[in-house]
């Protein structure tokens, strides 16, 4: 059954993900998972995007109660706080970056961990307030599942701490990520269609509504599922060239949607739906295993499934251009937007 499937990649990930972590006590980078920083010396800044693998030990320790799992959680939180930047974005591809991406996505990290080990400290809850404020400010109209991931971050926190500014600043968000679903049926990325990116989009609005039962998500799920069951398999061409689908939104909405299942079952018939290409990938993406476990309903008729993870010898995935670090400083997003205004 694929749900045991689910669970034995996510305990071999985590035990991936424990060597990962420095664990020297009193180490400047003690908690870091970005070990291309700390242990190889390969990169003269550490990418935060690393530290969301808390949340799959987070996953880990809500199930088995491990100890050591959970001083790693508290180590790798610790570590995350202090790679924030002074206007509440995190460092992503260089040491000045100021990332949007790599704030959304961490923080949400953070915060889905705070809620399932239910434990917090006054230091994080400053920093996640501090992100909130940078989301509030800035908006990610290109990449359209980075606006999806910063609605859901400050929902999940809105609610956490009675915050209405931030809960009514996820609704804006969340009309931007709907607004930018094509007639089609797809989630724009670059402007443009992306099956990869576009289930990513669908699991962060899978887990929205968990939480609030919303009929346009419902409807949007409903879009992109009636694509998906008619899209040609032998004509895709990505705008971000992914060869990877996340899993979790189909789980989610199998049985909520007309044809939930049939969806679900091609795309475990006809897609690699680990996401674990690169050791980056396995910090980023191996909870969403761990949620796809958690929307389990019932074994369908597929192909067979990897028994193993296999992860890619290159541990960044596809490397960025590093020419773009001297605009990363002042938010690579704005100039995103600028690039694409006209398309």
């Amino acid at each position: 059954m694929r749900n045991e499937l689910y669970l034995e990649w996510i305990n071999e990930g985590v035990l991936k993900l424990l060597k990962f972590q420095d664990n020297k006590e009193g180490s400047k980078t003690e908690g870091c998972f970005y070990y291309p920083y700390w242990k190889l010396g390969k990169e003269n800044y550490v990418n935060a995007r690393w530290q969301e693998a808390v949340l799959a030990l987070s996953w880990h320790f809500n199930k088995f109660n491990n100890e050591e799992v959970w001083k790693r959680i508290i180590k790798g939180i610790d570590f995350w706080c202090r790679l924030q930047q002074k206007n509440g974005s995190f460092p992503e591809y260089s040491r000045s970056d100021r990332s949007f991406s790599a704030a959304a996505f961490s923080a949400l990290a953070v915060i889905d961990s705070i809620l399932l080990i239910n434990y917090s400290k006054e230091n994080w809850l400053k920093k996640i307030h501090k992100v909130c404020s940078y989301l509030m400010k800035n908006d990610e109209e290109i990449l359209i599942n980075r606006e999806a991931a910063a609605s859901l971050t400050l929902l999940r926190f809105g609610n956490y701490t009675k915050n209405i500014p931030y809960l009514k600043e996820s609704e804006r968000k969340l009309k931007i990520v709907l607004k930018n679903q094509s007639p089609k049926g797809y989630y724009l990325e670059k402007k443009g269609f992306d099956l990869g990116y576009s289930t990513l989009t669908l699991d962060l609005l899978s887990q929205y509504y968990k939480v609030t039962n919303d009929k346009r998500i419902l409807d949007s799920a409903q879009r992109f599922i009636n694509l998906v069951l008619n899209i040609d398999l032998n004509n895709i061409r990505n705008s971000r060239n992914t060869s990877w689908i996340i899993v979790n939104g189909f789980e989610a909405f199998s049985d909520l949607i007309p044809n939930g299942k049939a969806a679900l079952k091609k795309i475990l018939n006809n897609f690699n739906v680990q996401h674990l290409e690169s050791d980056k990938n396995l910090c980023t993406d191996l909870f969403r295993l761990g949620f796809a476990y958690d929307n389990y309903k019932e074994d369908l008729e597929h192909r067979d499934l990897e028994k193993n993870i296999e992860v890619n010898k290159n541990f960044f995935g596809k490397k960025p251009k590093k020419i773009l670090n001297l605009i990363r400083p002042f938010g690579i997003h704005k100039f995103r937007r600028l690039k694409y205004k006209f398309v």
